[in-house]
């Protein structure tokens, strides 16, 4: 059995800066619902648990478009996830490929 206890997201799908979620306290109720407007950013923060654990997002979204175009250049996006499995406990980082500015002079590296 995995259980997810928290997940980190910057600059990553709609959101511009970090937001963090402590899935440990949802997880005492054993079922969590995951609702909001549209647009609030439910499929990205699946998004971000499917591309912490496995590199890829499902469906159609591009994985090199995943940086939050809220977000400020020069941050890099990340996905952090904490979960355990088998009585053991993991943290695995992940930041998709995206293009950052120059650190000098004018463009993109």
């Amino acid at each position: 059995l995995m259980r997810l206890h928290q997940l980190s997201m910057t600059a990553f799908g709609p959101f511009a800066t970090s937001e963090t979620l402590d899935f440990d306290a949802l997880n005492d109720a054993g079922l969590f619902l995951l609702s909001g407007p549209t647009g609030g950013g439910k499929s990205s923060i699946l998004d971000a648990v499917c591309f912490a654990l496995y590199g890829q997002t499902p469906g159609v979204r591009d994985v090199k478009g995943l940086k939050s175009q809220h977000a400020a250049e020069s941050v890099a996006p990340e996905v952090v996830l904490e979960f355990s499995i088998g009585g053991r406990r993991w943290e695995v980082r992940r930041t998709p490929e995206w293009t950052r500015p120059k650190k000098r002079g004018d463009g993109v590296d």
